[in-house]
């Protein structure tokens, strides 16, 4: 199947762009009043619009009459750049552009001026995967570009990169999106694509993206395959993509809480019957708990919390069943468990013993 709505969707003006509001800001501001950086660095996970915004910046940086931090939408570059027709912004990949000779390339070809822009941009995705060679060469033109000239890099892993470029790049870090903003946005594209589906399916989208819009969109696209005719559910995202069923979950913290080992083994075989990952179970488990001491420590309130008003509801209830010592214990075990996870082969032992150890954590505590 063709993916198209994370194309159709993507960001096209700043205001546009979802969860990085901090970002957004700076940008307007420097359009505003005219000054950019001569670089930039946007560092962060995949899909939460790093390169997405860099061609925005292109196109804001080089529009001829921006307003207020948008394009006008008129001009030579707003009806060049965005489709990729002008040759004075260029975009290009470190991971198949890494070596030496590609850089030089770059740096011979950066000291020509504009052809038909007010500014030459040069977009650098994955530039972490430039070797040191091509770093160093480079860096000279990083240093000391001309007044006509921008790089925009965009990269995961910034710690890859030579201090010294570092040094030279106003700095941008993308956050994950939040689970809000995305099922947020999802629901506004399922609603203009006519896609039915319930919000709790939504929210189940974007937790499964974990903080990745396009990941989200493009799952939103996949699953609006069995949509036709009939209303998705989050039952139906979970079976499609394998993912934890949330109720369970739940039914696995409430059985700890209980000290009820037989529902515990019970719910952990229905998990891992319909294919779920022990790894991903205990993350999920460790969430929970985790929501559910943050709301303890904050004597109820539920501002910090990235979920559905249903789930808000349900965290708050349990955590009036724990103590705050009690979840700090809980927190050391979720915190070895993961170590014991990386390094052995029987992962489902592993889960139920440490799933066990909360239980006699617990009891423990409250004798």
């Amino acid at each position: 199947m063709e993916l198209k709505l994370a194309r159709k969707y993507r960001p096209k003006q700043l205001d546009d762009i979802v969860g990085q509001k901090h970002i957004v800001a700076t940008l307007k501001q420097a359009s505003i009043n005219k000054i950019f950086a001569q670089a930039y660095l946007l560092s962060g996970t995949k899909g939460v619009g790093k390169t997405t915004t860099a061609r925005i910046m292109a196109n804001l940086i080089t529009c001829e009459a921006p307003n207020n931090g948008k394009t006008c939408g008129k001009c030579n570059s707003c009806q060049n750049v965005p489709v990729g027709g002008s040759m004075d912004v260029r975009e290009m990949d470190g991971a198949s552009n890494n070596g030496v000779e590609e850089a030089r390339a770059l740096k011979e070809a950066s000291y020509y001026p504009p052809n038909e822009l007010n500014k030459k941009i040069y977009i650098m995705d994955e530039c972490h995967m430039l070797s040191t060679a091509a770093n160093n060469a480079l860096l000279k033109i990083v240093e000391e570009p001309p007044p006509y000239l921008t790089f925009i890099f965009c990269t995961t892993e910034p710690k890859k990169m030579l201090p010294t470029i570092l040094s030279r790049c106003q700095r941008f870090n993308f956050t994950k999106i939040s689970s809000k903003d995305i099922s947020s946005r999802l629901k506004t594209i399922s609603e203009q694509e006519k896609i039915d589906i319930t919000n709790d399916a939504l929210f189940v989208l974007a937790k499964i993206a974990r903080g990745s819009m396009r990941d989200a969109i493009i799952a939103l696209e996949q699953i609006s395959t069995i949509g036709i005719g009939k209303k998705i559910t989050d039952d139906n995202v979970q079976k499609y993509f394998g993912s934890v069923d949330r109720k369970i979950l739940f039914d696995i913290v409430k059985a700890v809480k209980n000290s009820n080992v037989a529902l515990l083994f019970d719910q952990i075989n229905d998990l891992v019957v319909a294919s779920a990952e022990p790894k991903v179970i205990i993350s999920d488990i460790t969430e929970i708990f985790r929501n559910i001491m943050v709301v303890k420590a904050q004597n109820g309130k539920t501002n910090l919390l990235d979920l559905p008003d249903t789930e808000v509801e349900e965290i708050k209830k349990m955590s009036e069943g724990f103590t705050l010592p009690q979840l700090m214990k809980l927190s050391y075990i979720f915190t070895d468990i993961e170590r014991k996870l990386e390094y052995n082969i029987n992962e489902r032992w592993i889960m139920e013993a440490t799933l066990i150890n909360c239980v006699a954590s617990l009891r423990k505590s409250s004798e």
